[in-house]
Protein backbone atom coordinates (compact mmCIF):
# COMPACT_ATOMS: atom_id res chain seq x y z
CA UNK A 1 0.00 0.00 0.00
CA UNK A 2 0.87 3.43 -0.60
CA UNK A 3 1.32 5.81 2.38
CA UNK A 4 -2.15 6.71 3.46
CA UNK A 5 -3.26 10.10 4.31
CA UNK A 6 -6.84 9.21 5.86
CA UNK A 7 -7.30 8.76 9.14
CA UNK A 8 -6.54 5.38 10.48
CA UNK A 9 -10.47 4.37 11.02
CA UNK A 10 -10.97 5.83 7.50
CA UNK A 11 -8.26 3.56 6.04
CA UNK A 12 -9.78 0.30 8.12
CA UNK A 13 -13.52 1.01 6.92
CA UNK A 14 -12.58 1.13 3.04
CA UNK A 15 -10.31 -1.91 3.10
CA UNK A 16 -13.32 -4.04 5.19
CA UNK A 17 -15.39 -2.73 2.49
CA UNK A 18 -13.42 -3.63 -0.22
CA UNK A 19 -12.35 -6.77 0.92
CA UNK A 20 -16.35 -7.81 1.82
CA UNK A 21 -17.10 -6.88 -1.51
CA UNK A 22 -14.16 -8.70 -3.32
CA UNK A 23 -14.66 -12.05 -1.26
CA UNK A 24 -18.72 -11.28 -1.82
CA UNK A 25 -18.47 -11.56 -5.58
CA UNK A 26 -15.85 -13.83 -6.29
CA UNK A 27 -13.44 -10.58 -7.61
CA UNK A 28 -9.66 -12.03 -8.37
CA UNK A 29 -8.02 -8.50 -8.13
CA UNK A 30 -9.20 -5.05 -7.46
CA UNK A 31 -7.29 -1.69 -7.04
CA UNK A 32 -8.50 1.99 -5.59
CA UNK A 33 -7.34 5.24 -5.04
CA UNK A 34 -8.97 7.90 -3.34
CA UNK A 35 -8.07 11.81 -3.88
CA UNK A 36 -9.04 14.55 -1.71
CA UNK A 37 -9.00 17.72 -2.90
CA UNK A 38 -5.42 18.15 -5.55
CA UNK A 39 -4.30 15.41 -3.32
CA UNK A 40 -3.77 11.65 -3.56
CA UNK A 41 -4.46 9.94 -0.10
CA UNK A 42 -4.64 6.49 -0.28
CA UNK A 43 -4.44 4.25 -3.55
CA UNK A 44 -3.70 -0.02 -2.86
CA UNK A 45 -4.87 -2.82 -4.59
CA UNK A 46 -6.67 -6.01 -3.22
CA UNK A 47 -6.13 -9.49 -4.11
CA UNK A 48 -4.33 -11.44 -7.37
CA UNK A 49 -4.18 -9.51 -10.64
CA UNK A 50 -3.49 -12.62 -12.48
CA UNK A 51 -4.91 -15.94 -10.14
CA UNK A 52 -2.27 -18.34 -11.64
CA UNK A 53 0.84 -16.64 -10.71
CA UNK A 54 -0.96 -15.03 -7.81
CA UNK A 55 0.55 -11.97 -8.58
CA UNK A 56 -0.69 -9.19 -6.44
CA UNK A 57 -3.69 -6.65 -7.93
CA UNK A 58 -1.66 -2.95 -6.99
CA UNK A 59 -2.58 1.02 -7.70
CA UNK A 60 -0.45 0.70 -11.11
CA UNK A 61 -1.65 -2.63 -12.52
CA UNK A 62 -3.67 -1.98 -15.47
CA UNK A 63 -6.79 -2.53 -16.23
CA UNK A 64 -9.31 -2.44 -19.07
CA UNK A 65 -11.99 0.78 -17.51
CA UNK A 66 -14.65 -0.10 -20.87
CA UNK A 67 -16.97 2.90 -20.58
CA UNK A 68 -14.64 4.93 -18.22
CA UNK A 69 -13.26 5.67 -21.77
CA UNK A 70 -17.00 7.99 -22.97
CA UNK A 71 -15.56 11.22 -20.78
CA UNK A 72 -12.59 10.37 -22.97
CA UNK A 73 -14.36 11.20 -26.02
CA UNK A 74 -16.47 14.01 -24.84
CA UNK A 75 -13.32 15.82 -23.49
CA UNK A 76 -11.74 15.04 -26.88
CA UNK A 77 -15.14 16.55 -28.68
CA UNK A 78 -15.10 19.97 -26.38
CA UNK A 79 -11.41 20.58 -26.99
CA UNK A 80 -12.15 20.44 -30.99
CA UNK A 81 -15.01 22.62 -30.25
CA UNK A 82 -12.61 25.28 -28.37
CA UNK A 83 -10.71 25.10 -31.42
CA UNK A 84 -13.32 26.06 -33.80
CA UNK A 85 -13.16 22.68 -35.88
CA UNK A 86 -17.25 21.67 -34.58
CA UNK A 87 -19.60 23.04 -32.52
CA UNK A 88 -21.49 19.95 -30.51
CA UNK A 89 -24.74 22.01 -31.80
CA UNK A 90 -23.59 20.15 -35.57
CA UNK A 91 -25.71 17.28 -37.27
CA UNK A 92 -23.82 14.20 -37.24
CA UNK A 93 -24.13 14.00 -40.91
CA UNK A 94 -22.26 17.25 -41.73
CA UNK A 95 -19.20 15.29 -40.72
CA UNK A 96 -20.01 11.57 -41.31
CA UNK A 97 -21.27 9.78 -44.06
CA UNK A 98 -23.84 8.24 -41.68
CA UNK A 99 -27.39 10.14 -40.22
CA UNK A 100 -28.77 9.04 -37.06
CA UNK A 101 -32.20 9.88 -37.32
CA UNK A 102 -31.22 13.87 -37.86
CA UNK A 103 -29.26 13.95 -34.60
CA UNK A 104 -26.33 16.09 -33.65
CA UNK A 105 -23.37 15.79 -31.67
CA UNK A 106 -24.80 16.97 -28.45
CA UNK A 107 -27.98 13.81 -28.70
CA UNK A 108 -24.79 11.29 -29.45
CA UNK A 109 -23.10 12.53 -26.46
CA UNK A 110 -25.81 12.33 -23.65
CA UNK A 111 -27.41 9.25 -25.76
CA UNK A 112 -30.53 10.63 -26.63
CA UNK A 113 -30.17 10.25 -30.60
CA UNK A 114 -33.65 7.97 -30.13
CA UNK A 115 -31.50 5.19 -31.55
CA UNK A 116 -31.78 2.08 -29.20
CA UNK A 117 -28.85 -0.01 -28.38
CA UNK A 118 -27.29 -2.06 -31.79
CA UNK A 119 -25.28 -4.58 -29.95
CA UNK A 120 -22.16 -3.88 -31.48
CA UNK A 121 -19.90 -3.92 -28.49
CA UNK A 122 -21.47 -6.14 -26.72
CA UNK A 123 -21.36 -8.69 -30.08
CA UNK A 124 -17.45 -7.32 -30.13
CA UNK A 125 -16.88 -8.28 -26.46
CA UNK A 126 -18.59 -12.01 -26.90
CA UNK A 127 -16.64 -12.38 -29.74
CA UNK A 128 -13.12 -11.27 -28.42
CA UNK A 129 -13.58 -12.84 -25.30
CA UNK A 130 -13.90 -16.39 -26.85
CA UNK A 131 -17.80 -16.24 -25.02
CA UNK A 132 -20.32 -16.66 -27.46
CA UNK A 133 -20.46 -15.37 -31.13
CA UNK A 134 -23.87 -13.77 -32.22
CA UNK A 135 -23.39 -13.77 -35.86
CA UNK A 136 -23.48 -10.53 -37.19
CA UNK A 137 -20.90 -9.66 -39.35
CA UNK A 138 -18.48 -6.61 -37.60
CA UNK A 139 -15.21 -6.91 -39.38
CA UNK A 140 -14.06 -3.20 -40.16
CA UNK A 141 -16.12 0.37 -40.18
CA UNK A 142 -17.94 -0.36 -43.20
CA UNK A 143 -19.65 -3.32 -41.13
CA UNK A 144 -20.41 -1.12 -39.17
CA UNK A 145 -22.00 1.89 -40.96
CA UNK A 146 -23.81 -0.68 -42.74
CA UNK A 147 -25.19 -2.17 -39.73
CA UNK A 148 -26.30 1.88 -38.54
CA UNK A 149 -27.70 2.88 -41.58
CA UNK A 150 -29.96 -0.21 -42.09
CA UNK A 151 -31.32 0.15 -38.64
CA UNK A 152 -33.20 3.31 -39.20
CA UNK A 153 -36.41 1.13 -38.26
CA UNK A 154 -35.12 0.98 -35.08
CA UNK A 155 -35.63 4.32 -34.21
CA UNK A 156 -37.86 4.95 -31.07
CA UNK A 157 -38.05 8.76 -30.65
CA UNK A 158 -36.93 12.18 -31.81
CA UNK A 159 -33.46 13.29 -31.22
CA UNK A 160 -33.36 14.47 -27.19
CA UNK A 161 -36.25 12.97 -25.82
CA UNK A 162 -35.52 9.63 -25.05
CA UNK A 163 -32.24 8.17 -23.45
CA UNK A 164 -31.01 5.12 -24.69
CA UNK A 165 -27.21 3.73 -23.52
CA UNK A 166 -25.59 3.73 -26.82
CA UNK A 167 -21.61 2.28 -27.71
CA UNK A 168 -22.39 2.62 -31.31
CA UNK A 169 -23.23 6.62 -30.49
CA UNK A 170 -19.67 7.40 -29.28
CA UNK A 171 -17.84 5.18 -31.97
CA UNK A 172 -19.28 7.62 -34.29
CA UNK A 173 -18.02 10.70 -31.92
CA UNK A 174 -14.41 9.03 -32.27
CA UNK A 175 -15.08 8.87 -35.66
CA UNK A 176 -15.91 12.37 -35.67
CA UNK A 177 -12.57 12.78 -33.65
CA UNK A 178 -10.86 11.62 -36.44
CA UNK A 179 -12.24 13.29 -39.37
CA UNK A 180 -11.84 16.84 -37.47
CA UNK A 181 -8.57 16.46 -35.73
CA UNK A 182 -6.89 14.10 -38.72
CA UNK A 183 -5.62 11.66 -36.21
CA UNK A 184 -7.02 8.52 -35.35
CA UNK A 185 -9.12 8.44 -32.38
CA UNK A 186 -6.00 6.48 -30.13
CA UNK A 187 -3.43 9.01 -31.45
CA UNK A 188 -5.25 12.30 -30.29
CA UNK A 189 -6.56 11.13 -27.14
CA UNK A 190 -2.79 10.43 -26.57
CA UNK A 191 -1.49 13.90 -27.71
CA UNK A 192 -3.89 16.06 -26.53
CA UNK A 193 -5.67 13.94 -23.44
CA UNK A 194 -3.22 11.35 -21.72
CA UNK A 195 0.46 13.33 -22.43
CA UNK A 196 -0.93 16.46 -20.38
CA UNK A 197 -2.44 14.68 -17.71
CA UNK A 198 1.16 12.67 -17.45
CA UNK A 199 -0.80 9.25 -17.75
CA UNK A 200 1.84 7.49 -19.84
CA UNK A 201 1.04 3.89 -19.53
CA UNK A 202 -2.63 4.20 -20.16
CA UNK A 203 -3.12 3.15 -23.66
CA UNK A 204 -5.43 1.66 -26.77
CA UNK A 205 -2.71 -0.61 -27.63
CA UNK A 206 -3.18 -4.31 -27.18
CA UNK A 207 0.82 -5.12 -27.82
CA UNK A 208 2.18 -2.21 -25.28
CA UNK A 209 -0.98 -3.72 -22.59
CA UNK A 210 0.65 -7.23 -23.20
CA UNK A 211 4.31 -6.31 -22.79
CA UNK A 212 3.14 -4.76 -19.14
CA UNK A 213 4.72 -6.79 -16.00
CA UNK A 214 2.15 -4.92 -14.43
CA UNK A 215 -1.82 -5.73 -15.73
CA UNK A 216 -4.61 -7.82 -15.27
CA UNK A 217 -5.39 -11.07 -16.45
CA UNK A 218 -9.45 -10.46 -17.60
CA UNK A 219 -12.02 -13.08 -15.76
CA UNK A 220 -15.36 -13.74 -16.49
CA UNK A 221 -17.64 -15.35 -13.89
CA UNK A 222 -18.61 -18.78 -14.73
CA UNK A 223 -21.70 -19.54 -12.06
CA UNK A 224 -19.68 -17.42 -9.56
CA UNK A 225 -15.83 -19.16 -10.74
CA UNK A 226 -13.38 -16.51 -11.86
CA UNK A 227 -12.56 -17.93 -15.44
CA UNK A 228 -9.40 -16.64 -17.85
CA UNK A 229 -10.15 -15.16 -20.49
CA UNK A 230 -8.40 -13.37 -23.84
CA UNK A 231 -8.46 -9.34 -23.45
CA UNK A 232 -11.53 -8.24 -25.83
CA UNK A 233 -9.35 -6.08 -28.21
CA UNK A 234 -11.81 -3.94 -30.44
CA UNK A 235 -10.59 -1.43 -32.33
CA UNK A 236 -13.94 -0.55 -33.94
CA UNK A 237 -14.74 0.28 -30.32
CA UNK A 238 -11.65 2.09 -28.88
CA UNK A 239 -13.41 5.16 -28.12
CA UNK A 240 -17.14 4.11 -26.26
CA UNK A 241 -14.29 1.82 -24.01
CA UNK A 242 -10.94 0.39 -25.00
CA UNK A 243 -9.04 2.90 -22.88
CA UNK A 244 -6.73 0.48 -20.21
CA UNK A 245 -5.34 2.48 -17.62
CA UNK A 246 -4.50 2.39 -13.58
CA UNK A 247 -6.20 3.82 -11.06
CA UNK A 248 -3.13 5.99 -10.27
CA UNK A 249 -2.93 7.35 -13.69
CA UNK A 250 -7.14 8.09 -13.02
CA UNK A 251 -6.29 9.88 -10.30
CA UNK A 252 -4.69 12.35 -12.58
CA UNK A 253 -7.61 12.49 -14.63
CA UNK A 254 -9.56 13.02 -11.40
CA UNK A 255 -8.05 16.10 -10.06
CA UNK A 256 -8.53 17.30 -13.55
CA UNK A 257 -11.90 17.39 -13.47
CA UNK A 258 -12.40 18.37 -10.26
CA UNK A 259 -9.98 21.41 -10.49
CA UNK A 260 -9.99 22.16 -13.74
CA UNK A 261 -6.27 21.42 -14.37
CA UNK A 262 -3.75 19.25 -13.25
CA UNK A 263 -0.25 20.20 -13.07
CA UNK A 264 -0.67 23.25 -15.06
CA UNK A 265 -2.50 21.14 -17.30
CA UNK A 266 -5.88 22.22 -19.01
CA UNK A 267 -6.83 19.96 -22.18
CA UNK A 268 -10.15 22.43 -22.01
CA UNK A 269 -11.83 25.19 -20.24
CA UNK A 270 -13.42 25.48 -16.58
CA UNK A 271 -16.53 26.11 -18.69
CA UNK A 272 -16.08 23.34 -21.08
CA UNK A 273 -15.91 20.93 -18.10
CA UNK A 274 -18.97 22.13 -16.51
CA UNK A 275 -20.61 21.54 -19.52
CA UNK A 276 -19.75 18.05 -19.45
CA UNK A 277 -20.71 17.27 -15.76
CA UNK A 278 -24.14 19.34 -16.62
CA UNK A 279 -26.95 16.84 -16.58
CA UNK A 280 -28.90 17.09 -19.52
CA UNK A 281 -31.05 14.09 -20.36
CA UNK A 282 -32.77 11.75 -17.24
CA UNK A 283 -32.34 8.85 -16.80
CA UNK A 284 -33.62 5.88 -14.09
CA UNK A 285 -29.66 6.23 -12.45
CA UNK A 286 -29.90 9.92 -12.69
CA UNK A 287 -28.97 12.77 -15.21
CA UNK A 288 -26.60 11.91 -17.81
CA UNK A 289 -23.96 14.19 -19.30
CA UNK A 290 -21.60 14.03 -21.65
CA UNK A 291 -19.77 11.16 -20.70
CA UNK A 292 -20.85 11.33 -17.06
CA UNK A 293 -23.78 11.05 -14.69
CA UNK A 294 -24.88 12.91 -11.53
CA UNK A 295 -26.09 11.20 -8.90
CA UNK A 296 -27.15 12.30 -5.49
CA UNK A 297 -25.64 11.08 -2.14
CA UNK A 298 -25.30 12.13 1.38
CA UNK A 299 -27.27 15.68 0.02
CA UNK A 300 -23.62 15.76 -2.00
CA UNK A 301 -23.97 15.60 -5.82
CA UNK A 302 -21.86 12.97 -7.32
CA UNK A 303 -20.01 13.54 -10.68
CA UNK A 304 -18.98 9.87 -11.81
CA UNK A 305 -19.07 6.50 -14.85
CA UNK A 306 -18.91 3.06 -14.55
CA UNK A 307 -17.69 0.77 -16.88
CA UNK A 308 -17.98 -3.04 -17.80
CA UNK A 309 -15.80 -5.23 -20.39
CA UNK A 310 -18.02 -8.55 -19.00
CA UNK A 311 -14.27 -9.24 -18.03
CA UNK A 312 -13.31 -6.08 -16.39
CA UNK A 313 -15.26 -3.42 -14.90
CA UNK A 314 -14.26 0.59 -13.40
CA UNK A 315 -15.72 2.89 -12.29
CA UNK A 316 -14.55 6.91 -11.46
CA UNK A 317 -16.61 9.51 -9.50
CA UNK A 318 -15.73 12.48 -7.62
CA UNK A 319 -17.81 15.03 -5.42
CA UNK A 320 -19.39 17.85 -7.85
CA UNK A 321 -17.79 20.09 -4.96
CA UNK A 322 -14.14 18.87 -5.16
CA UNK A 323 -14.05 17.37 -1.80
CA UNK A 324 -13.11 13.52 -2.87
CA UNK A 325 -12.94 11.35 -5.89
CA UNK A 326 -12.45 7.84 -5.91
CA UNK A 327 -11.09 5.36 -8.99
CA UNK A 328 -11.99 1.67 -8.73
CA UNK A 329 -11.02 -0.97 -11.14
CA UNK A 330 -11.62 -4.86 -11.09
CA UNK A 331 -10.18 -7.82 -13.20
CA UNK A 332 -13.78 -9.20 -13.30
CA UNK A 333 -17.30 -7.75 -13.85
CA UNK A 334 -19.87 -8.52 -11.06
CA UNK A 335 -23.27 -8.42 -12.00
CA UNK A 336 -23.95 -4.74 -10.90
CA UNK A 337 -21.60 -1.93 -12.06
CA UNK A 338 -19.17 -0.65 -9.84
CA UNK A 339 -20.80 2.25 -9.13
CA UNK A 340 -22.89 0.85 -6.06
CA UNK A 341 -19.08 0.30 -4.62
CA UNK A 342 -17.81 3.62 -5.66
CA UNK A 343 -20.33 5.43 -4.31
CA UNK A 344 -19.93 3.32 -1.20
CA UNK A 345 -16.35 4.33 -0.62
CA UNK A 346 -17.90 7.96 -0.87
CA UNK A 347 -20.04 7.52 1.59
CA UNK A 348 -17.77 6.11 3.97
CA UNK A 349 -15.41 9.22 3.92
CA UNK A 350 -17.81 11.50 3.97
CA UNK A 351 -18.53 9.60 7.25
CA UNK A 352 -21.25 7.59 6.29
CA UNK A 353 -22.48 4.04 6.62
CA UNK A 354 -22.03 2.82 3.02
CA UNK A 355 -25.09 0.81 2.97
CA UNK A 356 -27.56 3.86 3.78
CA UNK A 357 -26.67 6.09 0.39
CA UNK A 358 -26.12 3.09 -1.16
CA UNK A 359 -29.01 0.50 -0.73
CA UNK A 360 -27.28 -1.93 -2.69
CA UNK A 361 -25.41 -3.66 -0.29
CA UNK A 362 -27.96 -3.65 2.57
CA UNK A 363 -30.37 -5.27 -0.04
CA UNK A 364 -28.24 -8.00 -1.22
CA UNK A 365 -27.10 -8.67 2.54
CA UNK A 366 -30.79 -9.20 3.32
CA UNK A 367 -31.53 -10.92 -0.06
CA UNK A 368 -28.94 -14.19 1.08
CA UNK A 369 -30.06 -13.82 4.59
CA UNK A 370 -33.53 -15.02 3.13
CA UNK A 371 -32.62 -17.82 1.71
CA UNK A 372 -32.20 -21.23 2.44
CA UNK A 373 -34.90 -24.10 3.10
CA UNK A 374 -37.97 -23.53 4.80
CA UNK A 375 -40.94 -25.79 6.53
CA UNK A 376 -44.41 -25.07 7.78
CA UNK A 377 -45.62 -27.02 10.78
CA UNK A 378 -43.93 -30.49 11.63
CA UNK A 379 -42.63 -30.38 8.05
CA UNK A 380 -46.11 -30.91 6.42
CA UNK A 381 -44.88 -28.37 3.54
CA UNK A 382 -41.16 -27.25 2.52
CA UNK A 383 -40.20 -25.10 0.35
CA UNK A 384 -36.65 -23.39 -0.92
CA UNK A 385 -36.06 -19.28 -1.04
CA UNK A 386 -33.60 -18.82 -3.79
CA UNK A 387 -31.74 -15.50 -4.74
CA UNK A 388 -31.88 -14.55 -8.62
CA UNK A 389 -30.12 -11.07 -8.69
CA UNK A 390 -32.29 -8.67 -7.08
CA UNK A 391 -35.43 -10.96 -6.43
CA UNK A 392 -36.12 -13.81 -4.46
CA UNK A 393 -37.68 -17.20 -6.22
CA UNK A 394 -39.87 -19.33 -3.62
CA UNK A 395 -40.29 -22.95 -4.74
CA UNK A 396 -42.18 -25.53 -2.82
CA UNK A 397 -41.71 -29.33 -2.70
CA UNK A 398 -43.42 -32.50 -3.45
CA UNK A 399 -46.96 -33.38 -4.62
CA UNK A 400 -49.27 -30.26 -6.43
CA UNK A 401 -46.13 -28.00 -5.86
CA UNK A 402 -46.49 -25.88 -8.41
CA UNK A 403 -43.59 -23.76 -10.93
CA UNK A 404 -42.86 -21.70 -7.80
CA UNK A 405 -43.40 -17.77 -7.63
CA UNK A 406 -40.63 -15.02 -8.08
CA UNK A 407 -40.75 -12.40 -4.87
CA UNK A 408 -39.94 -8.99 -5.97
CA UNK A 409 -38.68 -6.54 -3.25
CA UNK A 410 -41.32 -3.79 -2.18
CA UNK A 411 -38.98 -1.46 -1.03
CA UNK A 412 -35.64 -0.43 -1.99
CA UNK A 413 -34.10 -1.39 1.52
CA UNK A 414 -36.01 -4.77 2.05
CA UNK A 415 -36.44 -3.09 6.02
CA UNK A 416 -40.17 -4.30 6.50
CA UNK A 417 -39.57 -7.78 4.54
CA UNK A 418 -42.16 -7.49 2.46
CA UNK A 419 -42.21 -8.89 -1.16
CA UNK A 420 -44.66 -9.05 -4.05
CA UNK A 421 -45.27 -12.56 -5.27
CA UNK A 422 -46.11 -12.80 -9.17
CA UNK A 423 -48.56 -15.43 -9.94
CA UNK A 424 -48.72 -17.32 -13.30
CA UNK A 425 -52.44 -15.43 -13.68
CA UNK A 426 -50.67 -12.20 -13.25
CA UNK A 427 -52.12 -11.87 -9.95
CA UNK A 428 -50.00 -10.49 -6.97
CA UNK A 429 -49.92 -11.97 -3.39
CA UNK A 430 -47.75 -10.41 -0.29
CA UNK A 431 -45.35 -12.13 1.31
CA UNK A 432 -43.44 -11.36 4.38
CA UNK A 433 -40.17 -12.48 5.86
CA UNK A 434 -39.85 -11.94 9.75
CA UNK A 435 -36.73 -11.74 11.03
CA UNK A 436 -35.80 -12.81 15.29
CA UNK A 437 -33.80 -14.02 17.38
CA UNK A 438 -35.27 -17.38 17.01
CA UNK A 439 -35.08 -17.38 13.13
CA UNK A 440 -36.94 -16.36 10.01
CA UNK A 441 -40.37 -16.58 8.58
CA UNK A 442 -41.85 -16.56 5.53
CA UNK A 443 -45.89 -15.55 5.36
CA UNK A 444 -47.26 -16.69 2.22
CA UNK A 445 -50.96 -17.20 1.26
CA UNK A 446 -52.41 -19.72 4.15
CA UNK A 447 -49.16 -20.62 5.09
CA UNK A 448 -45.97 -19.69 7.89
CA UNK A 449 -42.67 -21.50 7.20
CA UNK A 450 -39.75 -21.36 9.16
CA UNK A 451 -36.12 -21.64 7.52
CA UNK A 452 -34.78 -24.80 8.45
Amino acid sequence: MDSSKLSEADERALESLLLEWQTDYRVPGVSVAVVRGDEVVFADGYGSRDLASNEPATPDTLYGVASVTKSFVALAIMRLQESGDLSVTDPVADHLPVDVNGATIRDLLTHSSGMPSLGVSEALISRRAGLEEVGIPMADRGDFHYHVRNAADEVAADPGERFFYSNSGYMLLGEIVEARSGRSFDEYAADEILEPLEMARSTFDADEFESEDDAMTPYVLDDGTPEPTPLPVRELSHAPGGLLSSVRELTNYLRFQMRGEFEGASPVSRDSLDAMHAGRVDTDAGPYGYGWRRRELRDRTVVGHSGSLGVSSSYVGFLADGEYGVALAANTAPDHGLSALGEGVLALLLGGDPEEPTPFFARRKRLDRLTGEYEAYRGVKRATVSRDGEVLRLAFEGPHAGSGVTLIPATETIENGEFHALLPSGERRTVTFEESDSGVNCFYERWRLHRA
